[in-house]
């Protein structure tokens, strides 16, 4: 069996993934990694260690300059060559997982759906176009425990779904050496973060300012709120207590977190939430948003940290002063949380992946979608629909 992973472009995490499936594939299987293009110019990743594994169709294109038609004809192509059983796709509204999906419908292979989106609410007609797509695919891959019932919710069965899709290297991260503090210094929160508006950023600030004082908060990563969350924090005079430390290279993270006492997801909507995972890797209690898709799974609390609501006022202060009290259990929420994540690797990763595929062709073979499906041609046209994945 040759399994086809598809993403935009591929980050040091999406490559660590692969490349444990890679590793722990069966006789008899392999495992390619496809990206569209070689950067994303909403995110900064580096190049993965390696690019034996991984192939590029756009090598001098940034994602979004690419269009819908020439992904799916660039794709379909890369498709064929590989001699794809399984092609296992980022979603099911972006310009690639549409056209990866349309190639499996038309040839008649499997197609595996790798998603952390559970989406609330919305039209009718949204809703149904999401649900034709998904009904599509022969298996899903998924974050965890509230993406898994989107997809059940979405009319897919029990047993064509599992859970870990969203995972780092754990051993990465845990290798750092935490920075050594005496009992006085103040605390240190970290958030390694895109500067952007749902991140819920000046938010944070506001509290730092009026209800929560014992905190300096460390913030790594960029984007276009910048200069505001700037301006806020000289009006708030935060200047003292809040750093921020720019974009981070990826090798370079373990440092930032070691940093640190507790981590802050504070987002108001996140997918899963990855620096969570990174963050428990590398031993630190946590504090977490509830619009983090990894909260539910991730986060116990008092065990491990502690969650809040970011929709009601006053959630997060309470929070901070929970964490702030539990100070001398630190280290012991730090343990737990490291316990927790280890359920949360790579291996877990390589499992499911050959499971969905597994799943996915015998599916396929069953005969329980009709091959070469005329319904493949309408697809390439949803792409152009970015409503579909809101």
């Amino acid at each position: 069996m040759k399994a086809a992973l598809v993403q935009a472009t591929f980050a040091p995490f999406h490559f660590a993934r692969l490349e444990r499936a890679i590793v722990e594939r069966r006789s008899s299987y392999d495992a390619l990694g496809v990206e569209i293009a070689s950067t994303q110019s909403d995110y900064y990743w580096s190049r993965p260690r390696s690019e034996g594994t991984i192939r590029t169709l756009f090598a001098d294109r940034d994602y979004w300059s690419v269009s819908p038609r020439a992904i799916a004809k660039s794709l379909s192509a890369e498709l064929d060559r590989w001699g794809t059983d399984v092609v296992v796709l980022p979603g099911w509204g972006f310009k690639e997982s549409i056209a990866g999906l349309s190639w499996a419908m038309l040839r008649g292979r499997a197609a595996v759906l790798l998603s952390d989106s559970a989406p609330v609410g919305g039209n009718q007609i949204r809703t149904l176009a999401r649900r034709w797509v998904i009904s599509n695919f022969d298996a899903a891959f998924v974050g965890g425990s509230k993406h898994r019932r989107f997809i059940l919710d979405m009319g897919m069965q029990s047993d064509r779904v599992f859970t870990g899709c969203d995972v780092v290297d754990n051993e990465f991260f845990g290798a750092a050496e935490r920075r050594a503090r005496g009992p006085q210094h103040r605390p240190v929160l970290c958030s390694v973060t895109r500067m952007i508006p749902v991140k819920n950023i000046p938010a944070v600030l506001q509290v730092l300012a009026s209800e929560a004082p014992e905190w300096e908060w460390i913030i790594a990563g960029d984007g276009p709120e910048r200069t505001e969350i700037e301006r806020r924090i000289q009006v708030l005079g935060l200047s003292g207590r809040v750093h921020l430390l720019g974009h981070i290279r990826y090798e370079d993270l373990p440092a930032v977190y070691a940093r640190a006492d507790v981590y802050l997801q504070p987002s108001l909507s996140d997918t899963w939430g990855l620096a969570v995972n990174e963050a428990m890797a590398s031993g630190l209690p946590v504090v977490v948003s509830t619009g983090a898709g990894c909260s539910a799974d991730l986060v116990r609390d008092e065990v491990n940290g502690f969650v809040f609501d970011p929709g009601r006022p006053g959630d997060l202060a309470a929070s901070l002063r929970r964490a702030i009290r539990s100070r001398n259990r630190w280290p012991s929420m730090g343990a737990a949380s490291s316990e927790i994540i280890a359920d949360w690797g790579l291996a877990r990763f390589a499992n499911g992946f050959w499971q969905a595929c597994e799943v996915a062709v015998e599916h396929r073979r069953a005969g329980r979608r009709s091959p070469r499906s005329q319904l493949g041609h309408m697809l390439p046209w949803l792409a152009e629909l970015k409503w579909l994945r809101a």
